[in-house]
């Protein structure tokens, strides 16, 4: 017990937890912007009026920056994970925003484009943002400071990332950008 009361002790111990919870948000979020490649790095991560191809382009940098400076090592665009991502967005924008969009199975299209023969990982993230919000670097942003979207991206033993992106009116906004990340391994 504290020589100024019980009380005390418990203000005491309430600080000293505020402070160090503070300094690990400190230091996860300067972890986390040294993921985020710089902005001349990959063309488009922050224009959302380039053609989805091009934003879907800068989104693939962004993420193979981050996985290069965690140490989780690149990955490469799967034709099959594409087709899912891009799949998968579309049904995103119609249905609304969850993994099971349309009723359907997380891993429905990847499983329709033979991506899941045999053994395999897989992973998905979800984002959307409105006007600037939804830049392919604010999303990577949001996605490296979420602990289960953060391990999702950065998982080391995924080799393959598909990319999907759909932009419009989404759940009540104008000029959204709605994404799908879709990673994984095949024979891991």
């Amino acid at each position: 017990m504290s020589a100024y009361g019980p009380r005390a002790s418990k203000m005491f111990g309430a600080i000293a937890f505020a402070t160090i919870s503070l300094l690990l948000i400190v230091a996860s979020t300067e972890a986390e912007a040294s993921l985020v490649a710089p902005r001349s790095k990959c063309d488009g991560q922050a224009n959302v009026k380039a053609p989805e191809p091009q934003q879907e382009d800068a989104m693939r940098c962004l993420v193979n920056y981050a996985r290069q400076h965690s140490g989780a090592g690149g990955v490469n665009a799967n034709k099959d994970l594409e087709r899912a991502a891009g799949r998968k967005v579309g049904d995103v924008m119609h249905c609304g925003f969850s993994h099971t969009a349309c009723g359907k199975p997380a891993d429905v299209y990847p499983r329709k484009f033979g991506y899941t023969n045999g053994s395999f990982q897989w992973g998905e993230n979800l984002a959307f943002g409105k006007g600037d919000r939804g830049s392919a670097r604010n999303i990577l942003q949001a996605w490296l400071n979420s602990p289960p979207h953060r391990d999702t991206m950065l998982r080391g033993s995924f080799e393959h990332l598909g990319v999907g992106l759909k932009r419009g009116g989404f759940e009540g906004t104008d000029n959204a950008g709605v994404w799908v990340l879709q990673l994984g391994c095949q024979g891991c």
